[in-house]
């Protein structure tokens, strides 16, 4: 019986590991007190950690700290999910200086820490009030890899034989 058991259960654990898997980031002990960026306002600011993510739109350094302009979205093991409705957006202050370059426009970004007020903004031509998330932790996510080409010449005879 054991003979049967030990390979079963050996494959079997990898499965259940990954299922036990989290983000890349230390979370907040509830989920389920997590508030989508738009939801905040100056009267009404979250007390617990959040855990917020989305794709960054503009980098801010500043002389006290860097604030990077986030569109918000929902998270999968904190992972953005860019295919679904935007969350709303929200600044990240992150401590100390984001280089541009790494942090540019389009890339993926996850920061867990406080709401610590709102700030005055425009997103063009709007006025817009944006969260302001202070980060103890970012997450910033590698960027996918490009679709691969072919890269040659194909011959062929016949119909589904290729050389």
């Amino acid at each position: 019986m054991t003979r049967f058991l030990r390979p079963f259960l050996a494959l079997l654990l990898p499965v259940f590991l990954a299922a036990c898997a989290s983000g890349p980031l230390e979370a907040p002990d509830d989920p389920a007190v997590q508030v989508e960026p738009r939801a905040v306002t100056a009267d009404s600011l979250p007390p617990d950690e959040q855990v917020w993510g989305g794709v960054i739109a503009r980098v801010d350094n500043r002389a006290e700290a860097t604030f990077i302009e986030v569109v918000g979205y929902p998270l999968s093991r904190q992972e953005p999910q860019t295919r679904q409705s935007t969350t709303g957006r929200f600044r990240l202050r992150v401590e100390g200086f984001a280089d541009p370059v790494d942090y540019r426009a389009g890339r993926r970004i996850t920061g867990v820490g406080t709401v610590t007020g709102v700030e005055d903004g425009r997103i063009g031509e709007l006025d817009y009030v944006f969260p302001v998330l202070e980060a103890h932790s970012v997450h910033l996510w590698p960027e996918p890899e490009p679709p691969r080409s072919s890269g040659g010449v194909r011959f062929g005879i016949g119909i589904g034989i290729g050389l």
